[in-house]
């Protein structure tokens, strides 16, 4: 009973984190497409550091190999590989980038 327990404590808070991550990576994506690079690039360690602590977590108790807890296991990686390709692309950047890199800086 009490493993049980343990189990859903942790599963709570981690979907509490999932969420926070997601609504961080929206801000990621806010503070990205209006060229707020201070704050782009505070999201995106927070969002590194957060996804990377879950899946440590996961892995020392035991449960990233558990089929219960694969939807958390894919959720962080998920924001993690979102990420990288985000940064990768840098997409989204701000619209006068875009402007100047269509207009090859013409108007």
């Amino acid at each position: 009973m009490a493993i049980r327990r343990r189990y859903k404590d942790i599963e709570r808070f981690l979907t509490q984190v999932l969420i926070a991550d997601a609504a961080v990576f929206v801000l990621y994506l806010f503070f990205a497409g209006f060229g707020l690079t201070f704050w782009k690039v505070l999201a995106s360690i927070l969002m590194i550091l957060a996804s990377v602590a879950c899946l440590a977590l996961l892995y020392m108790t035991g449960e990233m190999k558990k089929a219960r807890s694969r939807w958390l296991v894919l959720g962080f990686a998920a924001i993690v590989v979102c990420l990288l390709v985000s940064l990768l692309l840098n997409y989204p950047s701000p619209v006068e980038v875009v402007a100047e890199a269509v207009t090859g800086g013409v108007g």
